[in-house]
């Protein structure tokens, strides 16, 4: 019998003793089986032996006639033995990695051969290696090869690619130039852009683009972006000057609590700004329990000691409804009108700043970080920045066990548990969002968390003192968590969009792409079926219902847009009809939400401004994406051209995704003209909000030049409608700004040098990023544009 060894052992020498008399002992006979006496085991002498049936080995005693009566190695002389050699082998043709046995010779240079037993006894341990080296050391998957993805495979959801069993075609996601890029300033200065970044976008359309960034060779748009630099810069400055707090608050030797008082209105104007926070703002975000806050807020107004942490999440919240409320939008140093949402913010990072210990794992500091962030995005929306602090505020959450169900945890209250729930999915869902926007990871992916939803339960059936939950009601009933009872229902599918989005290189086909789509796309028509439009459209508290749906909407077809981004713009005839058709008519669906309200409604100026400051960015993306589309149907041998044609073969669908049956039917797909219209219209409404703290003039300026260059005609005309189109701009600037050219062009340019941009940083610890800039002269390359904060 042949044994497996991972060293050779030596055989032991005889002994002779040390006597002067050479003495010959006759042998004991043999009665031991061959294995029993190579392991020293007592032998029953049966065959099978008991021991060789324990360990399932072949039982073979000595044969006597081949033996003598000599030793014992010479009546059963030991079997040669085979060296097994493990080690990381290459993989030949895809073949796992196997032992390799070396049998060893006789002296007479015969081969030991093995029974059929020993035979079989090796293929079990051949098979056990195998199975064991698929574990450990798993077969790395081939090199992408996109090249590949580029045959046309038509077969969905499934594709298989050319190499055979062993290879895989990716999927066909647009350009890498058109999904993301980075911006290189010297050595050490890079910013990276998603695929929502107007910088990503512009690349979609070659026209537009040489004319942005290299425009200036012609003598008619050089003069025009000479002029819309110095209007960038002035209103730059302008945002800087408003966004800057009051310095006798910030600067004050008067303890931040004393400070936060006296920078509060009146209570009329305090009534006022937060109750328009509580119907704006608690809704899908629920960050506060309404009838305690109120108890704490009636307190306070009559003289009676306040918790340390109720005076900054009153400030913060009054910032919110200052934004939407006050006539100054926030911005105004009149305390009558509302607050001051820099100075208050800049106090609230102030206290924040100054806790210590046990006060970081307070519910009321988890709380007020919430809030800041959300009152910080309403004047200054930088996504990369709220996507770090975001990050903070998640593990902050962690460490106090929010990502774990209350239910884990004996000693928490029934109301505790639910006020949890409550904030741990208000923290996931923004960092969602903004995740999304900046098209980089969730702080916390599905599977790391077990809190569950939380209920469709009143805030006044939540009882401080109660022992048990009461039931939920029916999530088609309404209550002020309605929309978070729903949302958070939703929150695996978006999740997941997330997670496909940033490995779409590591994706083989479309199935869970279709998949994920699909489940958010039910979502849509549920959201329909709970919340009708023929309900919400009652302008009282400002169309409240209407807000509520519109945002319920926009927060499942965003991950929508998201994950169909990648594939819809790009991709050419490789991209299935439904994700393009479905992204145009989403991004439609977006664009003329505005439509369903009648403008000479009260409350509509306030609604409209509403819309496109919390949707800005969302607004921008579709306008894109449209013009996308529009540029396909007018180029029939461009390259956007089969996308036109795959939507043109899909079967007509009478409404766009997320229409109820009764709703507005509208034709599938759109003339080239009513898109051009739609869009034109947003971008008029972008137009309008220029000199809001929130708004970029780079995105107005690129969307008209990427607007008139896909509306057909000769290089020449395309020229001149995007220098007509950015000349109205210039004059709509001019004419928020009070301005006349003459004082435009008296303008100084700021030097596009370090210092010159580490001299626009903002003092204010609750900014932390640093001011656009503007070169002394126009570069031939328009790298102005280049740079985003």
């Amino acid at each position: 019998m042949s044994t497996m060894v991972f060293e050779p052992v030596q055989p032991a020498s005889a002994s002779t003793p040390n006597s002067g008399t050479k003495t010959v002992k006759r042998p004991r006979p043999v009665k031991s089986c061959n294995s029993c006496r190579q392991r020293k085991l007592r032998c029953d002498r049966t065959c099978p032996c008991s021991q060789c049936q324990k360990s399932n080995r072949v039982c073979k005693y000595a044969n006597e006639q081949d033996g003598s009566e000599g030793s014992e190695p010479e009546a059963s002389p030991r079997p040669a033995k085979r060296v097994l050699r493990i080690g990381p082998q290459p993989y030949a043709d895809g073949a796992p990695m196997t032992a390799t046995v070396i049998p060893v010779q006789a002296p007479n240079g015969t081969d030991y051969r093995s029974t059929s037993a020993s035979s079989t006894l090796m293929e079990q341990f051949g098979a056990r290696l195998e199975r064991l080296e698929r574990m450990v050391l798993p077969k790395p998957p081939p090199p992408l090869d996109w090249s590949s993805s580029r045959h046309h495979h038509h077969h969905y959801p499934h594709q298989h690619g050319a190499g055979g069993e062993g290879g895989f075609t990716p999927v066909a996601a647009a350009s890498p130039g058109t999904i993301r890029s980075l911006s290189v300033i010297g050595d050490l200065r890079t910013r990276f852009f998603g695929q929502n970044s107007t910088r990503v976008l512009v690349n979609l359309f070659p026209e537009a683009k040489e004319f942005l960034f290299n425009g200036t060779r012609d003598e008619g748009a050089r003069e025009i972006f000479v002029m819309m630099q110095k209007i960038n810069w002035a209103m730059q400055e302008e945002h800087r000057r408003a966004l800057s707090p009051i310095t006798v608050f910030i600067d004050s030797m008067v303890p931040v609590q004393k400070r936060m008082a006296d920078i509060l209105p009146k209570r009329s104007a305090c009534d006022r700004l937060l109750e328009s926070y509580l119907t704006t703002s608690e809704g899908l975000y629920r960050v506060i329990h309404i009838p305690s806050f109120r108890q704490e807020y009636d307190s306070f107004w009559q003289g009676k000691v306040s918790p340390d942490g109720f005076l900054p999440r009153l400030l913060c919240m009054l910032s919110v409804g200052a934004r939407f409320e006050a006539e100054s939008r926030g911005m105004g140093h009149d305390r009558g009108d509302g607050i001051h949402v820099p100075t208050a913010c800049a106090l609230v990072r102030a206290w924040l700043d100054s806790l210590r210990g046990r006060q970081l794992i307070d519910m009321n500091m988890l709380q007020t970080e919430i809030l800041l962030l959300h009152a910080q995005r309403m004047i200054a929306p930088r996504n990369q920045e709220a996507w770090t602090q975001l990050g903070l505020i998640v593990r902050m959450a962690m460490t106090m066990g929010l990502h774990r169900d209350p239910s884990e945890f004996p000693k928490l209250s029934p109301f505790s548990a639910e006020i949890r729930r409550r904030i741990w999915y208000t923290i996931m869902d923004m960092d969602l969002h903004v995740a999304l926007a900046c098209n980089l990871p969730c702080a916390v992916r599905e599977g790391e968390y077990t809190c569950q939803p939380p209920s469709n339960i009143d805030d006044e059936d939540l009882l401080l003192d109660m022992k048990e939950l009461p039931p939920p009601r029916p999530i088609d009933c309404y209550t002020n968590n309605q929309m978070q009872a729903f949302a958070a229902s939703t929150l695996p599918y978006r999740l997941r969009v997330a997670a496909i989005i940033n490995r779409l290189d590591a994706l083989r086909d479309f199935t869970e792409v279709l998949e994920c789509g699909a489940s958010l796309e039910r979502t849509l028509d549920d959201i329909n079926h709970l919340f009708p439009r023929s309900r919400s459209l009652d302008p009282r508290g400002k169309y409240k219902e209407w807000r509520m749906r519109a945002l319920l909407d926009m927060h499942v077809r965003r991950p929508l847009l998201s994950l169909y981004r990648p594939f819809a713009l790009g991709t050419g005839a490789d991209c299935p009809p439904h994700i393009a058709a479905t992204y145009l008519k989403s991004s439609m669906t977006m664009l003329t939400y505005m439509d369903e309200l009648d403008p000479a409604m009260p409350g509509f100026a306030d609604v409209n401004y509403m819309y496109h400051v919390v949707l800005k960015y969302d607004i921008v993306q579709a306008a894109f994406s449209v013009c996308y589309f529009i540029k396909a149907a007018t180029e029939p041998s461009g390259a956007a051209a089969p996308v036109w044609d795959a939507i043109l073969s899909q079967e007509a669908a009478s409404e766009p995704v997320g229409t109820p049956p009764d709703g507005n039917k509208v034709a599938t797909p759109w003339s080239t003209m009513r898109m051009g219209k739609t869009v034109e219209k947003s971008l008029a409404s972008l137009v309008a909000l220029v000199k809001d703290s929130v708004h970029d003039l780079r995105d107005v300026v690129a969307l008209s030049a990427v607007l008139d260059s896909v509306q057909g005609g000769s290089p020449e005309q395309k020229l001149e409608r995007m220098k007509a189109g950015v000349r109205g701009i210039l004059d709509a600037c001019m004419q928020a700004l009070k301005a006349t050219p003459e004082s435009i062009a008296t303008l100084p340019m700021l030097p596009s040098t370090p210092s010159s941009m580490d001299r626009l940083q903002t003092p204010d610890a609750y900014l932390h990023s640093q001011q656009q800039f503007a070169p002394t002269g126009v570069p031939d390359d328009f790298s102005f544009w280049d740079m985003e904060v």
